[in-house]
Order: C-alpha cells, then structure tokens, then sequence
C-alpha cells in the first residue's frame, strides 16, 4: 500500500528531452519493474535520482537535443540574415546551413511564401543632375516586399558592389533565385547575391564593339543545375551564352530578330523572353530562348483588341506579362498563367491613366499582392493601384530618389552565393 499511495516525480525543468523510441523503452522498463514489485515477487525498492546536465568551463548549459528533422525545419523558415548569425552557434550548424540540400529548400520555402515576407524590391536610381555622362545608383528597400504593400514609407539602402562608379549607367539585367545579375557600360557584367553581400565579375564577353548594342538576360537551366547570363549584340548579330560552372562565354546560334536596345530578357520557366520587331511592319513580338535546348522560338500572344498603341513586356510574380496601353486612356496587364499556352493568358486588371500635365505612356507591374493590388512603375515614379477601390497609393520614397526611379526589380533573400561555381551539382 506505501508504493501505491506515493506521488510520481514530476519531471524537472532542465531534464534532457528524450524522443518516442527512448520513451517507449523507458515506459516498458517501468512495467517490468512493477512487475518486479508486485506481490507476487520479492519486495524491494530501487532509487534513481535525475541527474541535471552539468555546466560547461564557461559557466553556460549545453543547449536542448533535438532531432535533426526539428532542426532543419526550423531554420530553413528564417530569414538569410538570421541564419548568417547562427552558423557561429556549432560546427554541425555552420555545416548544416551550408549544405546544398538545406539552401534549396530555404529558397523553396521562400518562394511558396504568399506574404512576401523574404522578398524585396532593387530599384535602380537615374541621376540626372548635370553631369559629362549621366549615371545611376542600385538600391534595396529596406522593407520586405510584403511591408511596401502596407507602409507607405520606404527607406532604401544602397548596394555595393565592384567596379561601382557614380559616373557610369548601370543596369539591372534581372534576377533568379537570389542572384542579381548587373551590366555596368554594357561590357561589363557582375552577378551578386543583395543578402549575402557576395559578387563575382563575369570574364569579358569579348563583342569587339563598333556600332550597336548588346542587351542581356539571365536565368536558371535546370536541366543541368545551372545559372546562364545570355548577351545578344545587334551589329553584327552575335550571341553568346555564359555559364557559372564553367566560368566562360561560348557562342550560339544567332538571334532571329532585332531587339530593343533598353529590354533584358525575361526569365520565366528555363527560357529568356525578349520582346522585338519582327515582319516588315516591325510589329510586337515575343521571342524566347530555351535555356537547356539552346532554340528560338515566337510566344503567341492573347487578342488585345483595338486601340493598342504600346506594349511592354515583363514578368510579374513568376508569370510572363504584358502591359498594354491603350490611347494613353487605360492600360490592361496580361499575364500567362501556363508558359508556352496560348489560352492560358488572362486579363489580370486594367488601370486608369493618371492625368498629369506630363504622363507617360509606359507602365511596368512589379509585384501583385494577396489582395489584389497592385505595385508597378509609373514613368519614373513607383505607384501602387488598387482595383477594387480604384485608387493610387505613393510609396514615400526619401526625396532624393522619388523622382529618378528608372528601373525595379524583385528579388528573393537566399543562400545562393554567386562565387561558389559548382555548389549545384
């Protein structure tokens, strides 16, 4: 009756976390010990005593077990910056971290995530102050691209990089998984990854220019693991294909049509989209490059109806886009919702034009958010547009750059690092 009648121990608030196995194994050893002490057998009590995990040299506790399962899904839902602090906390951390299994997921995730929480905004700053030769400015918002949708005062941090000079035109070509890839003067290209702080200069694509101008664009072959950056030059007509883990250009096959001379390529599902003249017209046109194949091809496009007096071409979301002004009155945002199906466009939302004394004509949607509205470049400002209200909302840019935006570009925080060459395969 005495071991009927006294009280379990409770458990201690340091004792070590144990997993299902080890208390499956510890339940069945208390049974057998009952057992032990049943009437039936001889009687006699056994006394443990918990022991608490000791201190190390420096005074502090070792830190809870965990399974590395737990582990993993916990840290690959952080923000890049966290887990950069974090590498210091182990060896099997740091590793962990590292690993390239472990960066694929936490971009996955990052991707999936429909708040937008680990995404920002590069916005690229004209400077049209008198000057010799105009230059530009790369910034990253300080928000996420979730808090730009909601507060209206956005602060901007500039990005470094090499070979950065005031002086010359930068251009954001595009971004893919993390990687920002960057032309300075048009003969110069960098990819750097915004969060990691991290460039590598790409070898010199070797157009001996004379006349003419090369346009780039930059994406991810998956069928081999690979980032490319493609730069295609007007006179003579010449393109040529870089590739990360090789380190070096090569030439293919030639570009079908003559592209604009201010449009990157728009990376959507393994191909490059350039919009270009094409026919004795010179009408609009979509042309893509398959990444893995290496071929050209013409995108069909959805029936605009009348009216349309411009066209841009963009990626919103991870959807190829295109925006269609119609008489300086409204503009629609076409977006293919399944690459390479003609049926699969769909009317996204028209917008009114704003009647300033100056409107332009070009609008470029950026990003759209969870309830609809809408973020895009107005001329060279940054608006956002809400359709169901039908209202603009100005993001509060700092007075310097309000009025110069030329370009914005979304990108994803990452752990993909632009100098580790072959850390895909």
């Amino acid at each position: 009756m005495e071991n009927q009648n006294k009280k379990s121990t409770p458990t201690q608030p340091n004792q070590r976390l144990v997993s299902p196995s080890q208390e499956l194994h510890s339940t069945s050893s208390n049974e057998q010990s009952q057992k032990r002490n049943s009437p039936e057998s001889p009687r006699h009590e056994s006394h443990v005593s918990a022991q608490s995990p000791k201190p190390s040299r420096n005074g502090s506790f070792p830190p809870p077990l965990f399974p590395q399962e737990i582990i993993f899904e916990i840290l690959s839902n952080l923000p890049v910056k966290s887990l950069l602090r974090f590498r210091c906390v182990s060896k099997s951390w740091k590793s962990l971290i590292a690993d390239n299994f472990f960066i694929k997921k936490h971009l996955k995730r990052t991707q999936n995530d429909p708040e937008f929480s680990k995404k920002r905004v590069l916005i690229n700053i004209a400077d049209i102050a008198p000057r010799t030769q105009p230059g530009s400015t790369i910034k990253s918002c300080s928000l996420t691209l979730k808090s730009i949708f909601e507060d209206p005062n956005v602060n901007t941090t500039e990005i470094e990089y090499p070979s950065k000079n005031e002086s010359h035109s930068d251009w954001i070509v595009g971004s893919c998984n993390g990687l920002v890839c960057i032309t300075i003067r048009e003969n110069t290209v960098l990819l750097l990854n915004p969060t990691l702080r991290v460039s590598k200069r790409l070898p010199d694509i070797g157009f001996k220019k004379r006349r003419g101008y090369t346009v780039y664009g930059f994406g991810f072959d998956a069928s081999v693991d690979d980032y490319k950056v493609v730069g295609v030059f007007s006179y003579p007509s010449m393109v040529k294909v870089y590739s990360l883990r090789t380190n070096c250009w090569r030439r293919i096959q030639d570009f079908p049509f003559e592209v604009f001379s201010n449009e990157a390529g728009k990376h959507v599902d393994g191909t490059l989209n350039w919009a270009v003249f094409s026919g004795q017209d010179g009408d609009f046109s979509i042309v893509s490059l398959d990444l893995a194949q290496e071929t050209y091809k013409e995108v069909t496009q959805p029936c605009y109806g009348d009216g349309v007096d411009e066209r841009t071409l963009g990626v919103l979301d991870g959807y190829l886009c295109v925006l269609c002004s119609y008489r300086k009155l409204y503009a629609e945002v076409w977006v293919m919702k399944e690459y390479g199906k003609r049926e699969s466009w769909t009317k996204l939302v028209s917008i009114p034009y704003l009647r300033y004394e100056r409107s332009e004509m070009f609008l470029t949607p950026v990003s759209v958010s969870k309830s609809g509205e809408i973020l895009l470049r107005y001329g060279v400002n940054i608006l956002l547009y809400n359709p169901k209200k039908n209202m603009f909302r100005i993001p509060m840019f700092p007075y310097d750059v309000i009025s110069y935006i030329s370009q914005a570009e979304v990108y994803e925080e990452s752990l993909v690092s632009s100098t580790a060459v072959n850390q895909h395969r």
